[in-house]
């Protein structure tokens, strides 16, 4: 999750033997990322129910299609976007009714001109190193139809339980970003935060490995996501935007 590494992340997902990996944990929820998941479909079913008018929807850096295919069963079109083609060949013989589109729109905007009522970035943006995140952000913002909503998460909170052990252990190679620092980021282009939505709260072993008392975990967690004013504090959080522009409605949540 290192800004510098050298390699952009652009690169990091497109060989086609990431596929298993970048898959297995994200659906088993005795593991971190398969607990996360579930706590993300909560908040995405609350959030997308208040968008009862929503037509068509993006998932960008779709990957595997596992944001998009909650995507695809709440509204009529969607689109995955990924520079992956072996992502993108599994996410197309899971969810044959989407449409996809392999390339960088954020170097060939050409790729996807149509607008959204809601666009999802997950698990993209704190790893993306600074020029790329800012213009995966350009393209979404440019991409919402008139009072659409831009829903992320971030997956690494450095207020949180998690956060703040890995502060101590100075894990100077560790991208995280603030609930504040989100926001911030969102303003500058152009994007207003109407929501915050934390998850995520107790620590746990490092990603990949089985969790102790999974049922139990996950019962603590769903009751914690659902207190609002503790949002800040969760080690992962989902932000619901939209575009600051003339004539757009800046600054309403996503139930009004």
């Amino acid at each position: 999750m290192s800004e510098h590494s050298g390699q952009s992340y652009r690169d990091s997902h497109v060989d086609p033997s990431k596929v298993e990996s970048y898959d297995r944990d994200l659906w088993d929820p005795r593991a971190a990322k398969g607990l996360e998941w579930l706590l993300e479909q909560a908040s995405l079913d609350e959030i997308l129910s208040h968008r009862p008018r929503a037509r068509v929807g993006i998932d960008f850096a779709c990957g595997t299609g596992r944001v998009l295919g909650f995507l695809a069963e709440r509204v009529p079109e969607v689109i995955g976007v990924d520079v992956s083609a072996a992502m993108i060949d599994v996410a197309r013989e899971r969810y044959p009714r989407a449409r996809f589109v392999v390339g960088d729109v954020t170097v060939n905007p050409e790729l996807l001109t149509e607008s959204a009522d809601v666009i999802t970035a997950f698990r993209f943006l704190l790893n993306a190193e600074p020029p790329l995140r800012s213009a995966a952000l350009d393209w979404m913002r440019d991409r919402l139809a008139p009072g659409g909503i831009l829903i992320v998460n971030f997956h690494l909170n450095p207020r949180s339980l998690r956060g703040s052990y890995l502060r101590a252990r100075r894990a100077r190679d560790v991208t995280m970003l603030s609930v504040a620092e989100a926001r911030s980021l969102l303003a500058r282009h152009g994007l207003t935060v109407g929501s915050v939505r934390g998850y995520s709260y107790l620590p746990y072993r490092r990603d990949g490995s089985r969790q102790i008392l999974p049922r139990l975990r996950r019962r603590i967690e769903e009751r914690l996501a659902r207190i609002d004013w503790i949002a800040g504090w969760g080690s992962c959080f989902i932000l619901v935007a939209q575009h600051a522009g003339p004539g757009r409605s800046a600054g309403r949540g996503e139930g009004s």
